[in-house]
């Protein structure tokens, strides 16, 4: 079993191609009784098989394997970021169960698009639970249910979970499904393996991805290996369907992704 010293959650920053952990007194939190948001961490998925409605909210998530040499610019955690690492440590510190966690960090790009970079150790990891945490204005307190297109169209639901406070909403998504084809997609089989970025610094091992075509796509630096997906938001109140868009249902801050793994 894993004790807090042993339990180390590093927050992954895409800043000039290298990775930075957070101090772990940054991780302290207050004295409290926080039982009940400790068991909303291992809280069951609900489940929605709910396709994209007309007016509902669409977000766009890209990620992408961090180039080397490419100028993109420091991705740094955000105050919600930072507040469920802290969360997480201390319902570790309390006995509520200790897992590895690893945290990314995104960036908005426009109003719908939101944008990720990945390190190589991302494709190399096992990963055993991926969400996207969005944090959301509600203030007419509709019902809000996400939609992943890419699941709706093989008929299986978006899993989700919902935590309300005030004028806003915390919205969880299931992204494990996300992972695993990334990982499968940068040629890993049971978790082991070279992922996309390793490729790209190891030209011995281009015949992994097979294909010439992808061979150059991975090879060039200034290719952009671009994954996408979309999300959408459904409002409804009462029962009836209101659009998410005309009724101040948009994001109060940048999106990050909590990783757990083994």
């Amino acid at each position: 079993m894993r004790t807090p010293l042993q339990l180390w959650m590093l927050l992954c920053l895409a800043t000039g191609g290298s990775a930075r952990a957070l101090d772990g007194s940054l991780l302290r939190d207050s004295a409290g009784s926080e039982g009940h948001r400790c068991s909303e961490l291992a809280a069951p998925w609900l489940e929605s098989s709910e396709p994209p409605r007309d007016g509902a909210a669409g977000l766009r998530l890209r990620l992408r394997p961090w180039a080397p040499g490419a100028s993109r610019g420091a991705v740094f955690p955000g105050k919600s970021l930072f507040s469920f690492v802290r969360r997480v440590y201390h319902c570790c510190q309390r006995g509520g169960g200790c897992r590895s966690l690893k945290g990314l960090q995104g960036r908005r790009r426009g109003d719908s698009d939101v944008e990720f970079l990945l390190t190589g150790e991302i494709y190399s990891m096992t990963v055993v639970r991926a969400e996207l945490h969005l944090q959301l204005s509600n203030p007419h307190h509709l019902e809000v249910r996400p939609s992943l297109p890419a699941m709706a169209k093989r008929n299986l639901p978006t899993r989700y979970n919902l935590g309300s406070r005030d004028n806003s909403v915390d919205l969880r998504v299931d992204l494990l499904f996300l992972f695993q084809n990334l990982q499968e997609a940068a040629g890993l089989e049971g978790g082991g393996g070279h992922g996309l970025v390793h490729i790209r610094q190891d030209p011995s091992r281009r015949h992994v991805l097979g294909k010439q075509s992808s061979e150059r796509a991975v090879e060039d630096p200034a290719a952009d290996v671009w994954r996408e997906l979309g999300l959408a938001l459904n409002c409804s109140l009462n029962g009836d369907e209101v659009s998410c868009q005309t009724s101040g249902v948009h994001l109060l801050h940048a999106p990050f992704i909590a990783l757990y793994y083994a």
